[in-house]
């Protein structure tokens, strides 16, 4: 009994010695002088980095999102085209107003949406109205009588189909929000404005009232059309030969052109949805 006893105080002095010899031993490692500050204190605990180790350039990754592929001055500009609708396709950083969602109005929820321009795979107008106007005036100061000039000029009603990129369609009225294309050149395109009414001056026809026909953030369409120049842009009618050019769907595929009187093969349809890409 007396021999465990013996043992347990031997263990205890040699535990309160070893205690005792770390204590001392942090306490040789401190600092002599008290820090200045805080900062010195973490400074002086600061670890050198090791610089002799090199890292591979090939393990790091490519960032697709690097700045000499998208050389755009906006930084919150999209790869992307816009289609006009006589067939023009512009292809560089789409954007609109800086910090500013697109905002439509959806009749059927009596309500205002905000969508960030990062949320939207492409935008369509949709034409509920076009017709020639005639050019009219009051007859006189207090006088309801409308009197015609014989002048006509284009108008046009618009709502706007959003794709989104959880592959859901927003329909409804923009207000006047512009849009802007900045091309490869450094040339800004624009602005283009989506509203909800058009009229065109007198003489003016509905062909020659040309509006933006769709907006596509695609990078792939990006490059395929960013090196053409405006004038020489693909065209798109309603009466496709077989020498037309390829212009961009809605889903952001290219139509492939047919030759006339060719029946078109029947082919599963395949829905490729690309999300939008940005600086």
């Amino acid at each position: 009994m007396k021999r465990t006893m013996t043992i347990r105080t031997l263990a205890t002095a040699l535990g309160v010695l070893a205690a005792a010899g770390v204590l001392q031993a942090q306490a040789n490692k401190q600092p002599t002088t008290k820090p200045a500050s805080n900062l010195d204190f973490w400074l002086n605990r600061a670890k050198t980095a090791d610089s002799s180790k090199q890292v591979n350039p090939m393990e790091q990754g490519k960032n697709p999102f690097a700045a000499a592929q998208f050389p755009f001055q906006r930084e919150d500009a999209l790869p992307g085209v816009v289609e006009l609708s006589d067939g023009r396709v512009v292809a560089g950083g789409v954007y609109t107003t800086r910090e500013k969602p697109w905002e439509i109005w959806i009749e059927a929820e009596k309500r205002w949406r905000q969508i960030p321009f990062l949320n939207c795979l492409s935008i369509n107008a949709v034409v509920l109205e076009e017709k020639m106007e005639q050019r009219w005036r009051w007859k006189e100061m207090g006088v309801p009588e409308k009197v015609f000039t014989g002048k006509e000029y284009p108008f046009r009603i618009f709502e706007w189909k959003l794709h989104l990129i959880d592959d859901s369609y927003l329909q409804g009225t923009v207000k006047g929000q512009p849009v802007y294309v900045e091309t490869v050149a450094g040339k800004t395109f624009g602005p283009l404005v989506l509203h909800e009414r058009f009229s065109g001056p007198d003489g003016m026809s509905l062909k020659e009232a040309v509006y933006v026909k769709r907006v596509i953030v695609s990078r792939r369409l990006f490059d395929q059309f960013k090196d053409a120049s405006l004038d020489a842009q693909p065209t798109v009618s309603s009466k496709r030969t077989g020498t037309e050019a390829q212009a961009p769907s809605d889903d952001g595929e290219a139509k492939d052109a047919q030759p006339k009187n060719v029946p078109k093969p029947v082919t599963p349809k395949i829905k490729v949805v690309e999300p939008p890409v940005f600086k």
